[in-house]
């Protein structure tokens, strides 16, 4: 009985049903603020880069889409933990939390980094390197290292301020903290190196089988459907023939590749080359 008289003496004191709701009625207000500051910020970069970009496109004038795109990701994900991080410190003031002293207790700072949050400041710090010395970018193909230990590969889906999003070739998404990245493979900067191997039976003089070899190579690199594919007008070459044996000679014909037509180019070489020896073949096999 003595606690239910507690609550019913409570619930008279209107005075602090008043000051309980104002402060619950501040919070709301204060993390509505918040939300709205957020989406108004973010609309604004939204059409500050999409400007940028446009306007880059319209006048011709080179520049990189995925670092665009990563760096839009970036500055939004500052914002909103920003906005979020005030409207928290609003919220503890509200509640009598004096925020004066935790901001200016340097000694609780530093051991709330060193123990609590050092892996936090790593991450974020270990992410504004990534960008800035362009490691990477949303949409390259990498390969992720700790220490020369494998953690994961694929497409970079999104890059923030603590973590990087990878989705491999099999469809698993990977999470990483930008603090584990020390080693990367990037496959996407330049080119990807297209080699074809040819093992060609001899029937020939090794002259004329180069001679049928650069035929090939030279029908290729004057066709429009390689063009699209190159790096930069590369050609194809041969670039070395490897081994006598067995009389069969084993030649190697190489190209420099957009990222990520390296099979395409190597599928529609290798279609080419036998075309040009099927002839060949067919007198071996009725041999």
């Amino acid at each position: 009985m003595n606690f239910i008289e507690k609550i019913k003496t409570s619930v008279r004191n209107t005075d602090l049903l008043i000051t309980v709701l104002e402060k619950i009625l501040l919070i709301i207000v204060i993390f509505i603020i918040a939300s709205i500051l957020v989406r108004i910020f973010n609309r604004i970069i939204d059409y500050i880069m999409t400007t940028r970009d446009n306007a880059n496109k319209k006048f011709n004038i080179k520049f990189n889409e995925k670092r665009s795109e990563t760096l839009h990701k970036l500055v939004r994900s500052a914002v909103r933990y920003t906005i979020y991080f005030i409207a928290f410190f609003q919220v503890l003031s509200i509640l009598g939390v004096n925020t004066t002293s935790i901001v200016a207790s340097a000694g609780i700072a530093s051991v709330a980094i060193g123990f609590g949050a050092q892996s936090l400041v790593k991450d974020i710090i270990s992410g504004f390197f990534i960008i800035l010395e362009g490691q990477f970018d949303v949409g390259d193909n990498v390969k992720i290292y700790n220490q020369a230990a494998f953690i994961a590969g694929g497409y970079v889906m999104s890059l923030g301020l603590r973590s990087t999003k990878i989705r491999s070739k099999n469809g698993e998404v990977y999470f990483i903290p930008n603090g584990t990245i020390n080693q990367v493979v990037n496959y996407s900067l330049m080119y990807n190196l297209a080699l074809v191997e040819l093992p060609i039976k001899i029937d020939e003089s090794i002259e004329e089988i180069e001679d049928r070899v650069n035929k090939v190579i030279n029908n290729a690199n004057n066709k429009k459907e390689y063009h699209d594919l190159l790096y930069k007008n590369d050609k194809f070459h041969i670039d070395y023939i490897e081994k006598i044996a067995d009389n069969v000679v084993t030649i190697h014909v190489i190209g420099k590749a957009k990222v990520g037509k390296k099979q395409d180019v190597e599928t529609m070489l290798r279609r080419d080359f036998y075309k040009e020896f099927e002839s060949l073949l067919t007198s071996n096999e009725e041999k």
